[in-house]
């Protein structure tokens, strides 16, 4: 049997495009963005500091809250909603293998995590430009980092970012090959991430949860934005070790999961 990857993940694209619940996670993230504009100058130095600084703190905002709840409630529905309506199984009669299904989820969360990154970055990068300008981090001395590099940091900011958030999305996925109803699987998702964000200080787990890392490339731009020394370097090598290293833990544990599942009950 060929592989059907292909058609499965352009049927998974479009009913994720089809759907209410993606466009609604694009409309709470830009009214968060709103929101940030309105109150930004007056919570964070960073935020007034240039155009730069505004992005890299609104972005940071963004994906402290309300960007995780969305990535992790529409992952978490990606099996869930099929395996809860009994629709997963119309889906294996046709001559798929179960790992495609899975991988075309997999995608198209992963593709939908990209989206709303992009989504917010664009808002934060408007809503900047109406008070500042994209130009050089300068201090009382002259400048302190030109446009161009800058412009790199920035870059290389938001590939990092999506580091964790990928890892976010395997584990939503998980959860919701793991949890058959779909508003359950949401539940767990969402109240385990948050459990194990307020309990990893006192069970002293730290080191190893990766969701700490997702605001930390934000981090390192808003204190470029102020004219202030960063370094990447070492905590990037640690980001990308636990980030990549609990997604494909996530991943391959779902995947598992689900090759191995009884869906006749």
């Amino acid at each position: 049997m060929s592989s059907k990857l292909g058609p499965l993940l352009v049927n998974e694209m479009s009913k994720a495009v089809r759907r209410k619940l993606p466009w609604f996670g694009v409309f709470a993230v830009a009214v968060l963005c709103g929101l940030i504009f309105v109150v930004a100058d007056q919570v964070s130095a960073a935020a007034s500091a240039n155009a730069w600084g505004y992005a890299a703190f609104s972005m940071h905002a963004v994906f402290s809250d309300i960007g995780l709840i969305v990535l992790l409630v529409f992952s978490s529905m990606l099996m869930a909603e099929e395996t809860g309506t009994g629709t997963i199984r119309a889906a294996l009669a046709a001559p798929i293998h179960r790992w495609e299904l899975y991988v075309a989820k997999a995608i198209t969360g992963l593709a939908y995590m990209l989206f709303i990154s992009l989504c917010s970055l664009l808002f934060s990068l408007l809503l900047a430009r109406i008070h500042f300008q994209f130009g050089d981090v300068t201090d009382a001395l002259g400048v302190v980092y030109n446009k161009t590099t800058v412009l790199k940091a920035f870059a290389m900011g938001v590939l990092l970012s999506w580091v964790p958030l990928a890892a976010l999305l395997m584990y939503g996925l998980f959860i919701s090959t793991l949890v058959r109803s779909s508003g359950a699987a949401v539940a767990v998702a969402i109240c385990t991430m948050y459990l194990l964000d307020f309990t990893k200080h006192l069970l002293r787990i730290d080191p190893y949860i990766f969701t700490k890392y997702i605001g930390y490339p934000w981090q390192v731009l808003q204190q470029m934005a102020q004219g202030v020394d960063y370094q990447w370097q070492p905590t990037v090598w640690k980001l990308l070790e636990l980030s990549g290293g609990c997604g494909l833990a996530a991943f391959l544990a779902g995947l598992v999961l689900f090759l191995r599942r009884d869906l006749n009950h």
